[in-house]
């Protein structure tokens, strides 16, 4: 489970999480602490003006008046309040000389609202234009879109708290309620991480667009271009972190291809050398001429990952685990005794250890879903069950081999690449003009759908713009026509981007269409894969990306 905790005192903000109506000090962001010079535990649990109080060899200081009266506007409206910059300067520890150190802060305070709609807590947060403070006279288009960069921003991190607050609650709840079973919890929090990412991918697609808007604004001012690229670079590692949750919450598509297995073995060995304990020796033997295997990387390492896990577990006294690949010719004979083989080169990868092995009474039904031999609570009976589904999903094979009390060996059979496979080249720039074609938009997100909105625009497409299916098809029956569709495939409004995309071009059959998803859904996905007559932006995406899968959807034939 992800530590939101970490991640929300790690995040790269200046924030304060403060309760109503004493607003005092529940969480601080470690650079909120390092711009204000102070230590969590000498905050947390204060009040907020007994930790910052105005600085009282300056009798014109009125910031604790301001902050105090913005704090009480959001306790009273219930809705964001954001200050002007402020005068408020922050007191200095003894080892710099004491005294009180001059400081301008832009501050925003944002409630937070649990269950009922109680207001729980205030997101303090602040940025320190000390140094910036002439940004201000620059045009007010700039400021625009900086504002609304902050607001997107604040409210992913009031997500991410609140998040963060409900899977600390699940997880205390799973612990007192000792009769459910551990596959219930994975299924609640791969469901709860889910959608989590879900929504971020959502924020991120604006995030990540408003970005490249700011970078051109301030492309001639080479220390505001390092902010946007520091800001640039921390919401590609928010990507990365979607697409983890994705991972964990199986809600992604395989994404095979020629892949090494030699090299994914050694690496899979450094990484579990740490992690089984000095108890456990493990050894490789790779084959030097080993083919190329065609899968998806990702899940190959997870399945190795998983068996490790599982061959240790077999060895509770110690033992040997061993890693091996090899080149394998699977005949008509071997597929006559195996008819789920389809004969022919395949690249063998070997996992054994051992340890207790297994009975032979059970041997067939390791791989079934929930099966394991494990004490009550100390196993979920996927792990190999998984594994299963994934080298079938590869098209490949396994077999066990295993005689009780000297170990057992898991033989993997990837299919071999054909080779004709290769690593897709970056895309050429595209014409920012994009093109003068006509766009139908729908989205159900309106911040997504305003991004888009403007961004095709600016492309010189022409756009209708739609929450969801039926709006779409009605702007057709009143005589929309559209070169593109360009649909989410999750959506409110009772149909989803396939029933959308089918609606519309049986009433217009020459149209193009481009889907858009935060995470993979059986209406385009079927086995793990894309369906072939897809063409899928994912989310997050930048206007680049925009542009080029336009553009690339307009040249291919309609559906």
């Amino acid at each position: 489970m992800p530590d939101f905790k970490a991640l929300f005192e790690a995040a790269p903000g200046l924030y304060l999480v403060l309760t109503p109506p004493d607003f005092r000090i529940v969480a601080a962001s470690e650079a909120y602490l390092r711009a204000t010079k102070t230590a969590r535990a000498s905050i947390l649990g204060h009040e907020l003006f007994e930790i910052f109080p105005d600085n009282p060899d300056d009798p014109a200081a009125d910031g604790v008046r301001n902050l105090r009266a913005s704090l009480e506007r959001v306790v009273q409206f219930r809705r964001a309040d954001t200050m002007s910059v402020q005068k408020y300067d922050i007191r200095k520890p003894d080892s710099e000389g004491g005294g009180f150190e001059v400081r301008f802060w832009s501050p925003r305070n944002t409630p937070v609202f649990g269950p009922g709609g109680h207001l729980t807590y205030i997101i303090h947060r602040v940025e320190d234009v000390t140094e910036f403070i002439q940004l201000r006279q620059r045009g007010a288009e700039q400021d625009r879109l900086a504002d609304r960069l902050r607001e997107r921003t604040e409210q992913m991190e009031a997500e991410i708290f609140m998040r963060a607050r409900e899977v600390e609650a699940a997880r205390e709840q799973l612990e007192e309620e000792q009769k459910l079973r551990q596959v219930q919890k994975m299924e609640a929090v791969g469901h709860l991480t889910g959608g989590i990412a879900h929504d971020f991918n959502n924020i991120l697609t604006v995030i990540t667009g408003l970005i490249d808007i700011l970078g051109d604004a301030v492309a001639h001012d080479a220390a505001l271009s390092s902010v946007t690229k520091m800001i640039s670079d921390a919401a590609s590692r928010g990507a990365e972190v979607t697409k983890h949750l994705l991972a964990f919450s199986r809600q992604q598509p395989l994404q095979p291809r020629e892949a090494d297995l030699n090299t994914l073995v050694e690496d899979t060995a450094r990484l579990l050398r740490p992690s089984l304990g000095e108890q456990i020796e493990i050894e490789t033997s790779t084959e030097p001429d080993a083919w190329p295997a065609f899968i998806d990387p990702n899940h190959m390492a997870t399945a190795l990952l998983n068996l490790a896990v599982n061959a240790r577990d077999a060895m509770p006294e110690g033992g040997k685990l061993m890693l091996e690949t090899g080149n394998v010719v699977l005949d008509e004979t071997y597929s006559a005794a195996n008819p789920d083989v389809t004969p022919g080169e395949y690249v063998m990868v070997a996992v054994s250890d051992t340890g207790s092995g297994i009975p032979e009474a059970i041997r067939e039904k390791v791989f079934e879903p929930f099966f394991t031999t494990k004490d009550t609570g100390k196993g979920t009976g996927l792990g190999l069950s998984m594994v299963y589904g994934f080298i079938k999903q590869s098209n490949g094979h396994l077999k066990i081999y295993s005689e009780e009390g000297h170990g057992t060996s898991i033989k993997l059979y990837l299919p071999r690449s054909s080779g004709e496979t290769v690593d897709a080249e970056p895309p050429p720039p595209v014409d920012a003009r994009g093109g003068n074609e006509s766009i139908l938009v729908v989205e159900d997100d309106p911040l997504v759908r305003n991004y888009v909105s403007a961004q095709l625009e600016q492309l010189g497409y022409r756009t209708m713009v739609t929450a969801n299916g039926p709006e779409a098809l009605a702007a057709i029956d009143k005589g929309f026509v559209c070169d593109v569709l360009f649909t989410d495939v999750i959506m409110s409004g009772g149909m989803n981007g396939r029933q959308v995309a089918d609606a519309v071009t049986a009433r217009l059959p020459s149209v193009r269409v481009l889907f858009t998803s935060g995470y993979t859904e059986d209406a385009i996905f079927h086995h793990g894969r894309l369906d072939p007559d897809v063409t899928l932006l994912p989310k997050p995406y930048r206007k680049s990306d925009l542009a080029r899968m336009i553009r690339q959807v307009l040249t291919q034939p309609s559906m």
